[in-house]
Protein backbone atom coordinates (compact mmCIF):
# COMPACT_ATOMS: atom_id res chain seq x y z
CA UNK A 1 0.00 0.00 0.00
CA UNK A 2 0.98 3.40 -0.41
CA UNK A 3 2.96 5.86 2.51
CA UNK A 4 1.12 7.53 5.17
CA UNK A 5 -0.08 10.49 5.01
CA UNK A 6 0.94 13.54 7.72
CA UNK A 7 -0.27 16.93 8.23
CA UNK A 8 0.08 19.49 5.82
CA UNK A 9 1.73 16.75 3.03
CA UNK A 10 4.17 16.09 5.19
CA UNK A 11 5.26 12.41 4.69
CA UNK A 12 7.24 10.78 7.53
CA UNK A 13 8.42 7.02 8.61
CA UNK A 14 8.23 5.00 11.64
CA UNK A 15 11.32 2.58 12.46
CA UNK A 16 8.61 -0.59 12.32
CA UNK A 17 8.17 -2.57 15.71
CA UNK A 18 6.62 -6.03 16.53
CA UNK A 19 2.75 -5.50 17.74
CA UNK A 20 0.21 -8.16 19.56
CA UNK A 21 -2.73 -7.89 18.57
CA UNK A 22 -6.10 -9.41 20.08
CA UNK A 23 -9.40 -10.35 18.73
CA UNK A 24 -10.85 -7.19 20.42
CA UNK A 25 -8.07 -4.32 20.97
CA UNK A 26 -4.73 -3.64 20.76
CA UNK A 27 -2.89 -5.56 23.75
CA UNK A 28 0.22 -3.60 23.19
CA UNK A 29 1.41 0.09 23.33
CA UNK A 30 4.53 0.84 21.09
CA UNK A 31 7.37 2.14 22.81
CA UNK A 32 9.38 4.01 20.51
CA UNK A 33 12.27 5.47 20.74
CA UNK A 34 13.14 9.48 21.63
CA UNK A 35 12.40 10.64 18.26
CA UNK A 36 10.79 8.15 16.32
CA UNK A 37 9.35 9.57 13.25
CA UNK A 38 5.83 8.51 12.83
CA UNK A 39 3.76 11.40 11.25
CA UNK A 40 0.72 12.91 13.71
CA UNK A 41 -2.58 12.51 12.32
CA UNK A 42 -3.81 14.65 9.93
CA UNK A 43 -5.81 17.87 10.65
CA UNK A 44 -8.86 18.83 10.49
CA UNK A 45 -11.19 15.93 11.65
CA UNK A 46 -14.17 15.97 13.59
CA UNK A 47 -13.94 17.45 16.97
CA UNK A 48 -15.52 15.77 19.62
CA UNK A 49 -15.07 12.01 19.01
CA UNK A 50 -17.71 12.23 16.20
CA UNK A 51 -16.92 9.76 13.38
CA UNK A 52 -17.47 11.21 9.79
CA UNK A 53 -20.51 9.57 8.26
CA UNK A 54 -20.21 6.91 5.77
CA UNK A 55 -21.17 8.00 2.15
CA UNK A 56 -24.19 6.73 1.21
CA UNK A 57 -24.13 2.85 -0.47
CA UNK A 58 -23.25 3.17 -4.27
CA UNK A 59 -23.25 0.37 -6.58
CA UNK A 60 -19.62 -1.33 -6.80
CA UNK A 61 -19.06 -1.52 -10.56
CA UNK A 62 -16.40 -4.26 -12.01
CA UNK A 63 -14.91 -1.64 -14.02
CA UNK A 64 -12.17 -1.12 -11.53
CA UNK A 65 -11.48 -4.46 -10.37
CA UNK A 66 -8.11 -5.80 -11.59
CA UNK A 67 -8.49 -6.78 -15.26
CA UNK A 68 -9.00 -10.28 -15.75
CA UNK A 69 -7.15 -12.32 -18.36
CA UNK A 70 -8.87 -14.42 -20.79
CA UNK A 71 -9.88 -17.88 -19.79
CA UNK A 72 -6.86 -19.59 -22.22
CA UNK A 73 -4.08 -21.79 -20.71
CA UNK A 74 -0.48 -20.33 -21.08
CA UNK A 75 0.85 -20.79 -24.90
CA UNK A 76 4.72 -22.58 -25.37
CA UNK A 77 6.42 -19.48 -26.05
CA UNK A 78 6.97 -18.49 -29.26
CA UNK A 79 10.17 -17.00 -30.88
CA UNK A 80 9.71 -14.88 -33.90
CA UNK A 81 12.16 -15.13 -36.63
CA UNK A 82 13.72 -11.59 -37.80
CA UNK A 83 15.61 -11.43 -41.04
CA UNK A 84 16.87 -8.85 -43.69
CA UNK A 85 15.70 -8.61 -46.83
CA UNK A 86 17.67 -7.74 -49.47
CA UNK A 87 17.15 -5.50 -52.21
CA UNK A 88 16.36 -6.59 -55.36
CA UNK A 89 19.09 -5.67 -58.29
CA UNK A 90 18.60 -1.87 -60.16
CA UNK A 91 14.89 -0.80 -59.49
CA UNK A 92 15.66 2.71 -58.70
CA UNK A 93 13.24 5.41 -59.27
CA UNK A 94 13.56 9.39 -59.11
CA UNK A 95 13.05 8.96 -55.80
CA UNK A 96 15.43 6.31 -54.57
CA UNK A 97 12.77 3.65 -54.34
CA UNK A 98 14.20 -0.33 -54.01
CA UNK A 99 12.23 -3.05 -53.89
CA UNK A 100 12.80 -5.70 -51.52
CA UNK A 101 11.40 -9.65 -52.39
CA UNK A 102 11.14 -12.78 -50.58
CA UNK A 103 10.35 -16.50 -51.03
CA UNK A 104 8.16 -16.54 -48.02
CA UNK A 105 5.39 -14.20 -46.84
CA UNK A 106 6.94 -11.02 -45.27
CA UNK A 107 4.68 -11.12 -42.49
CA UNK A 108 5.19 -8.37 -40.48
CA UNK A 109 8.30 -5.92 -42.12
CA UNK A 110 10.13 -2.54 -40.52
CA UNK A 111 12.90 -0.18 -42.06
CA UNK A 112 16.11 0.24 -39.62
CA UNK A 113 19.17 2.59 -39.58
CA UNK A 114 22.31 2.91 -38.02
CA UNK A 115 23.24 6.40 -37.26
CA UNK A 116 20.86 9.57 -38.30
CA UNK A 117 17.53 9.30 -39.08
CA UNK A 118 16.10 9.70 -43.00
CA UNK A 119 13.76 12.52 -43.04
CA UNK A 120 10.93 10.45 -44.38
CA UNK A 121 10.32 6.64 -44.76
CA UNK A 122 7.37 5.36 -47.11
CA UNK A 123 6.58 1.92 -48.16
CA UNK A 124 4.14 -0.04 -50.49
CA UNK A 125 3.70 -3.60 -51.04
CA UNK A 126 1.98 -5.89 -54.04
CA UNK A 127 -1.84 -6.57 -53.62
CA UNK A 128 -3.48 -10.17 -54.44
CA UNK A 129 -2.86 -9.84 -58.09
CA UNK A 130 0.90 -8.73 -57.64
CA UNK A 131 0.27 -4.64 -58.58
CA UNK A 132 1.76 -2.08 -55.94
CA UNK A 133 -0.57 -0.52 -53.68
CA UNK A 134 -0.40 2.96 -52.10
CA UNK A 135 2.62 4.40 -50.69
CA UNK A 136 2.26 4.51 -47.08
CA UNK A 137 4.71 6.83 -44.45
CA UNK A 138 5.86 5.03 -42.12
CA UNK A 139 6.79 6.77 -38.23
CA UNK A 140 9.70 6.43 -36.96
CA UNK A 141 9.24 4.02 -33.44
CA UNK A 142 10.53 6.48 -30.56
CA UNK A 143 11.80 5.00 -27.54
CA UNK A 144 12.04 6.93 -23.95
CA UNK A 145 15.41 4.65 -23.36
CA UNK A 146 18.31 6.95 -23.05
CA UNK A 147 22.64 6.47 -23.25
CA UNK A 148 21.36 2.86 -22.82
CA UNK A 149 24.34 2.23 -25.80
CA UNK A 150 28.15 2.55 -25.05
CA UNK A 151 29.89 5.69 -26.25
CA UNK A 152 30.83 5.58 -29.77
CA UNK A 153 28.46 3.60 -31.05
CA UNK A 154 26.14 4.55 -33.61
CA UNK A 155 22.35 4.94 -32.44
CA UNK A 156 19.95 2.66 -34.27
CA UNK A 157 16.54 3.65 -35.32
CA UNK A 158 13.98 2.58 -37.15
CA UNK A 159 10.29 3.05 -38.27
CA UNK A 160 6.71 1.11 -36.71
CA UNK A 161 6.77 -1.85 -37.82
CA UNK A 162 4.04 -2.45 -40.81
CA UNK A 163 1.73 -5.99 -41.56
CA UNK A 164 1.98 -6.86 -44.92
CA UNK A 165 0.29 -10.51 -44.64
CA UNK A 166 1.02 -12.93 -47.02
CA UNK A 167 2.89 -10.92 -49.61
CA UNK A 168 5.84 -11.63 -50.51
CA UNK A 169 6.68 -7.59 -52.21
CA UNK A 170 7.58 -4.05 -50.72
CA UNK A 171 8.93 -0.95 -52.30
CA UNK A 172 10.65 1.35 -49.89
CA UNK A 173 12.00 5.08 -50.23
CA UNK A 174 13.71 7.10 -47.58
CA UNK A 175 14.90 10.58 -47.86
CA UNK A 176 17.44 13.24 -46.14
CA UNK A 177 17.32 17.18 -46.74
CA UNK A 178 15.80 16.19 -49.78
CA UNK A 179 17.91 13.11 -51.75
CA UNK A 180 17.74 9.75 -51.50
CA UNK A 181 18.82 7.74 -48.54
CA UNK A 182 17.57 4.70 -49.57
CA UNK A 183 20.52 2.99 -49.56
CA UNK A 184 20.91 3.77 -45.81
CA UNK A 185 17.89 1.87 -44.50
CA UNK A 186 17.45 -2.01 -44.31
CA UNK A 187 14.00 -4.10 -44.88
CA UNK A 188 13.73 -6.55 -42.16
CA UNK A 189 11.03 -9.28 -42.07
CA UNK A 190 9.45 -10.80 -38.77
CA UNK A 191 7.50 -13.50 -39.08
CA UNK A 192 6.10 -13.93 -35.62
CA UNK A 193 5.34 -17.98 -35.88
CA UNK A 194 2.21 -19.84 -34.56
CA UNK A 195 1.36 -19.82 -30.94
CA UNK A 196 -1.04 -22.68 -29.37
CA UNK A 197 -3.76 -20.34 -28.52
CA UNK A 198 -3.68 -17.77 -31.53
CA UNK A 199 -7.04 -19.30 -33.58
CA UNK A 200 -8.92 -18.64 -29.74
CA UNK A 201 -7.99 -15.33 -29.44
CA UNK A 202 -9.16 -14.63 -32.82
CA UNK A 203 -12.75 -15.95 -31.52
CA UNK A 204 -12.47 -13.62 -28.07
CA UNK A 205 -14.22 -10.84 -29.73
CA UNK A 206 -14.50 -7.11 -28.12
CA UNK A 207 -14.83 -6.22 -24.04
CA UNK A 208 -17.87 -4.60 -23.09
CA UNK A 209 -17.78 -1.78 -20.78
CA UNK A 210 -18.19 -1.09 -18.00
CA UNK A 211 -17.15 -4.37 -16.87
CA UNK A 212 -13.57 -4.42 -16.37
CA UNK A 213 -12.44 -5.91 -20.08
CA UNK A 214 -10.76 -9.43 -20.13
CA UNK A 215 -7.38 -9.46 -21.82
CA UNK A 216 -4.63 -11.98 -23.43
CA UNK A 217 -2.37 -12.36 -21.18
CA UNK A 218 1.91 -11.99 -22.55
CA UNK A 219 1.91 -15.85 -21.52
CA UNK A 220 -1.31 -16.32 -23.39
CA UNK A 221 -0.14 -15.06 -27.02
CA UNK A 222 3.38 -16.42 -26.15
CA UNK A 223 5.61 -14.14 -24.98
CA UNK A 224 8.88 -15.41 -25.36
CA UNK A 225 10.20 -13.81 -22.19
CA UNK A 226 14.16 -14.43 -22.54
CA UNK A 227 13.71 -11.76 -25.08
CA UNK A 228 12.59 -9.23 -21.96
CA UNK A 229 15.45 -7.50 -21.08
CA UNK A 230 14.35 -4.28 -19.73
CA UNK A 231 13.12 -5.04 -16.29
CA UNK A 232 9.56 -4.03 -15.17
CA UNK A 233 10.25 -0.63 -14.40
CA UNK A 234 7.46 1.97 -12.15
CA UNK A 235 6.12 5.27 -12.45
CA UNK A 236 4.48 6.75 -8.65
CA UNK A 237 1.34 7.61 -10.74
CA UNK A 238 -0.33 7.56 -13.67
CA UNK A 239 -1.97 10.41 -14.73
CA UNK A 240 -2.97 10.15 -18.65
CA UNK A 241 -3.55 7.86 -21.03
CA UNK A 242 -1.99 7.86 -24.59
CA UNK A 243 -3.31 6.67 -28.24
CA UNK A 244 -1.31 5.39 -31.10
CA UNK A 245 -1.99 3.02 -34.05
CA UNK A 246 0.68 0.49 -35.00
CA UNK A 247 1.01 1.74 -38.68
CA UNK A 248 0.37 -1.68 -40.19
CA UNK A 249 -2.19 -2.70 -42.64
CA UNK A 250 -5.61 -3.48 -41.01
CA UNK A 251 -5.77 -6.56 -43.92
CA UNK A 252 -5.64 -9.10 -40.98
CA UNK A 253 -8.05 -11.99 -39.69
CA UNK A 254 -8.67 -12.33 -35.93
CA UNK A 255 -6.24 -15.54 -35.88
CA UNK A 256 -4.05 -13.20 -37.33
CA UNK A 257 -3.76 -10.87 -34.45
CA UNK A 258 -1.45 -12.36 -31.70
CA UNK A 259 0.99 -13.33 -34.11
CA UNK A 260 1.05 -9.61 -34.83
CA UNK A 261 1.69 -8.72 -31.17
CA UNK A 262 4.65 -11.07 -31.01
CA UNK A 263 6.05 -9.29 -34.59
CA UNK A 264 5.81 -6.57 -32.73
CA UNK A 265 7.16 -7.53 -29.71
CA UNK A 266 10.27 -8.97 -31.48
CA UNK A 267 11.25 -6.23 -33.65
CA UNK A 268 10.61 -3.78 -30.17
CA UNK A 269 12.86 -5.85 -27.88
CA UNK A 270 15.65 -7.27 -30.18
CA UNK A 271 16.03 -5.35 -33.79
CA UNK A 272 15.48 -1.59 -32.05
CA UNK A 273 17.19 -3.14 -28.75
CA UNK A 274 14.36 -1.51 -26.25
CA UNK A 275 14.12 -5.01 -24.39
CA UNK A 276 10.34 -5.26 -24.32
CA UNK A 277 7.23 -4.51 -26.58
CA UNK A 278 6.84 -0.55 -26.14
CA UNK A 279 3.08 -0.22 -25.10
CA UNK A 280 1.22 -0.82 -22.39
CA UNK A 281 -1.94 -2.88 -24.33
CA UNK A 282 -2.62 -3.61 -27.85
CA UNK A 283 -6.09 -3.50 -29.25
CA UNK A 284 -6.91 -5.41 -32.56
CA UNK A 285 -9.60 -4.42 -34.84
CA UNK A 286 -11.33 -6.61 -33.53
CA UNK A 287 -11.71 -5.60 -30.23
CA UNK A 288 -9.18 -7.88 -28.61
CA UNK A 289 -7.26 -6.13 -25.89
CA UNK A 290 -3.46 -7.91 -25.35
CA UNK A 291 -1.22 -6.99 -22.21
CA UNK A 292 1.96 -5.49 -23.63
CA UNK A 293 4.56 -3.90 -21.44
CA UNK A 294 5.71 -6.87 -18.58
CA UNK A 295 4.53 -5.75 -15.13
CA UNK A 296 1.26 -5.86 -15.35
CA UNK A 297 -1.96 -3.98 -16.59
CA UNK A 298 -2.72 -2.42 -13.29
CA UNK A 299 0.26 -1.30 -11.99
CA UNK A 300 1.88 2.10 -13.43
CA UNK A 301 4.49 0.39 -15.57
CA UNK A 302 7.16 2.51 -17.62
CA UNK A 303 6.81 1.76 -21.10
CA UNK A 304 8.12 3.13 -24.91
CA UNK A 305 5.37 4.51 -26.60
CA UNK A 306 5.71 7.84 -26.55
CA UNK A 307 9.34 9.41 -26.64
CA UNK A 308 9.55 11.99 -23.47
CA UNK A 309 6.11 11.46 -22.07
CA UNK A 310 6.38 7.44 -21.01
CA UNK A 311 6.36 8.21 -17.20
CA UNK A 312 2.82 9.01 -16.21
CA UNK A 313 1.31 7.71 -19.18
CA UNK A 314 -0.20 3.89 -20.15
CA UNK A 315 0.07 3.64 -23.99
CA UNK A 316 -2.71 2.19 -25.73
CA UNK A 317 -1.79 0.99 -29.11
CA UNK A 318 -4.54 0.13 -31.90
CA UNK A 319 -3.57 -2.23 -34.46
CA UNK A 320 -4.02 -1.19 -37.66
CA UNK A 321 -3.60 2.19 -39.96
CA UNK A 322 -6.04 4.80 -39.24
CA UNK A 323 -4.65 7.58 -41.15
CA UNK A 324 -7.70 7.31 -44.09
CA UNK A 325 -9.96 4.93 -41.91
CA UNK A 326 -11.80 5.40 -39.16
CA UNK A 327 -10.95 2.35 -36.25
CA UNK A 328 -14.05 -0.27 -36.30
CA UNK A 329 -16.39 0.17 -33.52
CA UNK A 330 -15.16 -2.84 -31.93
CA UNK A 331 -11.89 -1.55 -31.41
CA UNK A 332 -13.40 2.02 -30.24
CA UNK A 333 -15.48 -0.25 -27.55
CA UNK A 334 -12.04 -1.94 -26.72
CA UNK A 335 -10.47 1.01 -26.41
CA UNK A 336 -12.92 3.44 -24.15
CA UNK A 337 -13.55 0.21 -21.86
CA UNK A 338 -9.71 -0.22 -21.34
CA UNK A 339 -9.00 3.44 -21.21
CA UNK A 340 -11.95 4.05 -18.42
CA UNK A 341 -10.79 1.10 -16.81
CA UNK A 342 -7.46 2.76 -16.01
CA UNK A 343 -8.35 6.23 -16.08
CA UNK A 344 -11.72 5.50 -13.95
CA UNK A 345 -10.25 3.32 -11.11
CA UNK A 346 -7.33 6.19 -11.04
CA UNK A 347 -10.39 8.99 -11.02
CA UNK A 348 -9.25 10.63 -13.78
CA UNK A 349 -11.49 12.99 -15.75
CA UNK A 350 -10.46 11.68 -19.60
CA UNK A 351 -10.76 15.86 -20.82
CA UNK A 352 -9.11 17.03 -17.64
CA UNK A 353 -5.87 19.05 -18.10
CA UNK A 354 -2.83 17.31 -17.20
CA UNK A 355 0.69 18.82 -17.24
CA UNK A 356 3.83 16.68 -17.54
CA UNK A 357 6.79 17.05 -18.11
CA UNK A 358 9.88 16.02 -20.91
CA UNK A 359 12.29 13.59 -20.30
CA UNK A 360 13.18 14.23 -24.26
CA UNK A 361 14.34 12.15 -26.39
CA UNK A 362 12.45 9.60 -28.98
CA UNK A 363 9.63 11.57 -31.06
CA UNK A 364 9.15 14.37 -28.46
CA UNK A 365 8.45 17.90 -29.72
CA UNK A 366 9.15 18.93 -25.79
CA UNK A 367 12.43 19.89 -24.80
CA UNK A 368 13.78 17.64 -21.89
CA UNK A 369 12.48 19.30 -18.77
CA UNK A 370 10.12 21.51 -20.37
CA UNK A 371 6.43 20.66 -19.62
CA UNK A 372 2.65 20.79 -21.38
CA UNK A 373 -0.54 20.40 -20.92
CA UNK A 374 -2.49 17.76 -22.15
CA UNK A 375 -5.94 16.04 -21.92
CA UNK A 376 -5.89 13.16 -19.58
CA UNK A 377 -6.79 11.34 -22.93
CA UNK A 378 -4.37 11.83 -25.74
CA UNK A 379 -2.89 11.45 -28.79
CA UNK A 380 0.79 10.49 -29.32
CA UNK A 381 0.78 13.75 -31.82
CA UNK A 382 -0.04 15.82 -29.26
CA UNK A 383 3.45 15.65 -27.61
CA UNK A 384 5.47 13.72 -30.39
CA UNK A 385 6.89 14.34 -34.15
CA UNK A 386 4.64 11.59 -35.49
CA UNK A 387 0.87 11.41 -37.21
CA UNK A 388 -0.01 8.54 -34.64
CA UNK A 389 -2.71 7.83 -34.78
CA UNK A 390 -3.26 8.72 -37.73
CA UNK A 391 -5.76 11.21 -38.73
CA UNK A 392 -8.61 9.32 -38.98
CA UNK A 393 -8.40 8.43 -35.26
CA UNK A 394 -7.20 11.93 -34.03
CA UNK A 395 -10.60 13.10 -35.31
CA UNK A 396 -12.23 10.47 -33.01
CA UNK A 397 -10.53 11.44 -29.88
CA UNK A 398 -13.49 13.55 -28.43
CA UNK A 399 -15.81 10.99 -29.72
CA UNK A 400 -13.67 8.44 -27.55
CA UNK A 401 -13.32 11.07 -24.63
CA UNK A 402 -17.48 10.98 -24.41
CA UNK A 403 -17.06 7.23 -24.51
CA UNK A 404 -14.76 6.98 -21.77
CA UNK A 405 -16.50 9.84 -19.62
CA UNK A 406 -20.01 7.71 -19.91
CA UNK A 407 -18.23 5.00 -18.69
CA UNK A 408 -16.55 6.12 -15.67
CA UNK A 409 -19.71 8.47 -14.76
CA UNK A 410 -21.09 4.82 -14.44
CA UNK A 411 -18.84 3.05 -12.43
CA UNK A 412 -19.19 5.60 -9.36
CA UNK A 413 -18.26 3.85 -5.98
CA UNK A 414 -18.00 4.49 -2.16
CA UNK A 415 -14.12 4.52 -2.54
CA UNK A 416 -13.99 7.66 -5.15
CA UNK A 417 -16.85 9.59 -2.96
CA UNK A 418 -14.78 9.06 0.02
CA UNK A 419 -11.43 10.13 -1.98
CA UNK A 420 -13.14 13.47 -3.37
CA UNK A 421 -14.33 14.28 0.10
CA UNK A 422 -10.74 14.06 1.19
CA UNK A 423 -8.87 14.82 -1.77
CA UNK A 424 -6.83 17.60 -0.28
CA UNK A 425 -5.09 15.11 2.33
CA UNK A 426 -4.93 12.35 0.39
CA UNK A 427 -3.49 13.34 -2.79
CA UNK A 428 -3.68 11.33 -6.08
CA UNK A 429 -4.66 7.94 -6.51
CA UNK A 430 -1.52 5.71 -7.07
CA UNK A 431 -3.02 2.68 -7.60
CA UNK A 432 -6.26 1.41 -9.69
CA UNK A 433 -9.23 0.38 -7.52
CA UNK A 434 -9.11 -3.05 -7.25
CA UNK A 435 -10.07 -5.90 -5.03
CA UNK A 436 -8.76 -5.87 -0.65
CA UNK A 437 -6.28 -8.97 0.27
CA UNK A 438 -8.75 -10.91 2.05
CA UNK A 439 -11.56 -10.31 -0.96
CA UNK A 440 -13.95 -8.69 0.77
CA UNK A 441 -13.80 -4.83 -0.15
CA UNK A 442 -12.15 -2.50 -2.15
CA UNK A 443 -9.13 -0.06 -1.94
CA UNK A 444 -6.79 2.17 -3.62
CA UNK A 445 -3.73 3.95 -2.62
CA UNK A 446 -3.25 7.04 -2.57
CA UNK A 447 -0.13 9.76 -2.23
CA UNK A 448 -1.03 10.46 1.68
CA UNK A 449 -3.32 7.47 2.70
CA UNK A 450 -5.30 4.79 1.74
CA UNK A 451 -9.28 4.32 1.06
CA UNK A 452 -10.72 1.24 2.02
CA UNK A 453 -14.52 -0.04 1.87
CA UNK A 454 -16.12 -3.28 3.07
CA UNK A 455 -20.10 -3.89 2.90
CA UNK A 456 -20.32 -4.05 6.14
CA UNK A 457 -17.99 -0.65 7.13
CA UNK A 458 -18.78 1.60 4.61
CA UNK A 459 -15.84 3.47 2.98
CA UNK A 460 -12.88 5.24 5.06
CA UNK A 461 -9.52 6.82 4.99
CA UNK A 462 -6.66 5.61 6.81
CA UNK A 463 -3.44 7.77 7.11
CA UNK A 464 -0.50 9.01 8.97
CA UNK A 465 0.86 6.86 12.16
CA UNK A 466 -2.44 4.99 12.50
CA UNK A 467 -2.22 3.81 8.97
CA UNK A 468 1.21 3.35 9.59
CA UNK A 469 0.33 1.06 12.65
CA UNK A 470 -2.68 -0.60 11.10
CA UNK A 471 -0.83 -1.79 8.01
CA UNK A 472 2.31 -3.30 9.72
CA UNK A 473 -0.03 -5.68 11.63
CA UNK A 474 -2.01 -6.75 8.81
CA UNK A 475 -4.60 -4.02 7.27
CA UNK A 476 -7.88 -5.62 7.17
CA UNK A 477 -6.93 -9.13 7.31
CA UNK A 478 -5.23 -8.24 10.98
CA UNK A 479 -7.17 -8.89 13.80
CA UNK A 480 -8.54 -5.15 14.07
CA UNK A 481 -9.97 -5.40 10.81
CA UNK A 482 -11.43 -2.87 8.59
CA UNK A 483 -12.15 0.94 9.82
CA UNK A 484 -15.25 1.87 11.23
CA UNK A 485 -14.50 5.57 11.18
CA UNK A 486 -12.18 8.14 10.52
CA UNK A 487 -9.54 9.63 12.90
CA UNK A 488 -11.63 12.14 15.28
CA UNK A 489 -9.72 14.03 18.28
CA UNK A 490 -10.07 12.39 21.83
CA UNK A 491 -7.96 14.21 24.96
CA UNK A 492 -4.75 12.32 24.56
CA UNK A 493 -4.31 12.95 20.75
CA UNK A 494 -6.57 11.13 17.48
CA UNK A 495 -8.27 7.95 17.02
CA UNK A 496 -9.63 5.48 14.53
CA UNK A 497 -11.81 2.84 15.35
CA UNK A 498 -11.51 -0.70 13.52
CA UNK A 499 -14.05 -3.50 13.68
CA UNK A 500 -12.50 -5.55 16.39
CA UNK A 501 -10.80 -2.11 18.43
CA UNK A 502 -9.40 0.46 17.86
CA UNK A 503 -6.02 2.67 17.29
CA UNK A 504 -5.17 6.07 19.25
CA UNK A 505 -2.06 8.13 18.23
CA UNK A 506 -1.04 10.20 21.85
CA UNK A 507 0.32 13.83 21.29
CA UNK A 508 2.91 13.93 23.87
CA UNK A 509 4.58 10.34 22.74
CA UNK A 510 3.81 10.45 18.79
CA UNK A 511 3.17 6.67 19.78
CA UNK A 512 0.56 4.89 18.21
CA UNK A 513 -1.42 1.95 20.51
CA UNK A 514 -4.61 0.97 21.99
CA UNK A 515 -7.13 3.56 23.73
CA UNK A 516 -6.63 4.32 27.01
Amino acid sequence: MAGSGAPRGRVRRSARAGVALTATVVATVLLLPAGSALAAPREPLPPGGTPIPTAPPVQLDPAHAVMPPAALPASAPVVPGIEPVAYAPGGRDSFGARQARSATPLRLVGVTWTGPAPDTVSLRSTDAAGHWGTWTDLDAAGSEREATDPAGVPERGGTDPIWVGDRTGVEVRATRAGQPVTDQVQVVRIDPGTGSNDQAIGALGAARGPAAPHYVTRAQWGADESMMTWPPETTPAVRAVTIHHTSESNDYSPDQSAGIVRGIYAYHARTQGWGDIGYNALVDKYGTIFEGRAGGLDRNVVAAHAGGFNRETFGIAMMGNYTMIPPDAATMNSVAALAAWKLGGLYQDPRQQVELTSSGGGTSRIPKGQTTTVPALFAHRDVGRTTCPGDAAYAMMEPLRAMVQGLIAQSATDVRAAWAADRAVLGEATRVEGPTADGTGRSTDFEHGTVIWSPRTGAWPVTGAIAEQWRGAGAERSPLGYPTSGEYDVPAGRQQNFEHGALTWTRATNVVGPPA
